[in-house]
């Protein structure tokens, strides 16, 4: 039996193929024979949900590595690095966290309004909100190169046209998040040519922690996927509801999910918890993957397609919105294989050592020196520390406040560039490491 609709292609072994992706296979059909499910698409989409949600997208993982189909899983919640990282390379997200705030030269504008939309969607901001973040990651892609949330914190001082309590309200939530650092340890583009890759952002100390750092990583994979000779053929995103969740007010473009619906490559949402997934993002991803919980309780209105028959316990439906077909299917088992992930160096907000002699080093250049920028300091200083010790210390001193960045000219009439100065509170700290 062969499903009509165009964009999922659902068939049990021995169908008709109609088009040139391998299938996946799923599990079984309840009358015999098995159910597989074709992905890779161009604009493919489906949705993963339910309490079960956890197994499926571990499913669909393994499936498409073992039919040779390149896939990314973004795992918010860990739940596929858990069955599957045994399988694919596995790297926790502190490997690529600070190449994710690295804005794309090639296409600065609209990587800055990726990230822009990322904050907005992670921190639940209205659309004037997300404006001021978008006017200041405007300005910081034309002067310099990250978007972290320490540096976004100092931009938000010299956003134009926007000024007192909603700019200041605004820092105060960014300000939360400016221990969210990392020393450079990998490039993001590596990974697009991997033939099957998982990002695990369930080690964060903080649940807005993962939401930021995983918003502003599908922002930049977003921003790298047009120019890429390899990508990934199909990118797995769980936890969806953590990125795009259904807030009370919906005041703001939703940028991120329509650059998602506008890509390439085939996406696939998954959450456990449908009744916190938006709205927009429900009714974008018309084929869906439901476990049995979520299709015999139902999930409101948005579940039209629900009909009142009931499944077993251990199955799950393939329900296409568009045609109104169903398929219901017992998963597949295979053995679990887990592997530790690949970790990168610390966060800011992990490190509770750090060097005085170095702090001190840092702090007497910044305060002596008339246009200390940071590569120059670095460059200074990597050969007797290291670039990443120092990169690290830089981080760390900023969120402490103890230095900020200024804008300067370079030479009349010349491109500003950004310089670190020293605070009264890196004077403070200065002083007490002399004594």
């Amino acid at each position: 039996m062969n499903t009509n609709s165009a964009s999922t292609a659902a068939m049990s072994e021995g169908g008709t193929r109609t088009n040139a992706s391998p299938p996946v296979w799923l599990g079984y059909a309840q009358t015999g024979g098995r159910v597989s499910l074709r992905l890779g698409e161009t604009n493919q989409r489906l949705l993963v949900g339910g309490h079960g949600s956890a197994e499926l997208s571990a499913l669909l993982a393994y499936a498409c590595r073992e039919s040779g189909i390149r896939v990314l899983v973004l795992d918010i919640d860990g739940a596929v690095s858990r069955r599957v990282s045994g399988y694919m390379e596995h790297y926790d997200y502190t490997c690529f966290l600070h190449d994710a705030f690295h804005i794309e030269e090639d296409d600065s504008t609209r990587h800055g309004q990726l990230i822009a939309s990322a904050y907005c969607t992670a921190l639940g901001l209205d659309s004037e909100e997300e404006a001021i973040v978008d006017a200041a990651l405007h300005k910081l892609s034309v002067h310099d190169n990250t978007a972290s949330p320490a540096v976004l914190f100092d931009a938000m001082d010299g956003v134009e046209g926007f000024r007192g309590f909603y700019v200041d309200k605004l820092k105060g939530r960014i300000g939360g998040l400016k221990f969210l650092e990392s020393a450079e340890n990998g490039s993001v583009r590596s990974l697009l040519s991997l033939g099957g890759s998982i990002v695990n952002f369930s080690r964060a100390r903080y649940q807005q922690a993962a939401e930021v750092a995983s918003a502003v990583f599908l922002a930049k994979l977003l921003a790298m996927l047009p120019g890429a000779s390899r990508a990934p053929e199909v990118i797995i995103v769980t936890g969806a509801h953590r990125i795009f969740g259904g807030l009370p007010r919906v005041q703001h473009r939703e940028r991120l999910l329509s650059e998602v619906l506008d890509s390439g490559a085939a996406f696939i949402l998954a959450s456990s918890q449908l009744h916190a997934l938006s709205d927009s993002a429900w009714e974008a991803f018309p084929n869906k993957l439901l476990s049995s919980d979520a299709w015999n309780e139902g999930t409101g209105d948005r579940s039209r397609e629900r009909p009142h028959d009931p499944i077993l316990p251990n199955a799950s439906v393939i329900a296409d919105a568009h045609f109104g077909q169903l398929r219901v299917f017992i998963p597949r088992n295979f053995e679990p294989r887990f592997e530790p992930a690949r970790t990168g160096p610390e966060t800011t907000e992990g490190r509770r050592r750090n060097d005085d002699e170095l702090t001190a080093i840092v702090l007497e250049d910044i305060k002596r020196y008339e246009t200390p920028t940071r590569t120059s300091i670095i460059e200074f200083l990597s050969a007797e520390y290291g670039t990443q010790t120092v990169e690290a210390e830089l981080d760390r001193l900023f969120a402490a406040e103890c230095i900020k960045l200024e804008s300067r000219d370079s030479k009349p009439g010349g491109h500003g560039m950004l310089v670190y100065t020293i605070t009264q509170r890196g004077l403070q700290t200065l002083e007490g490491l002399r004594r």
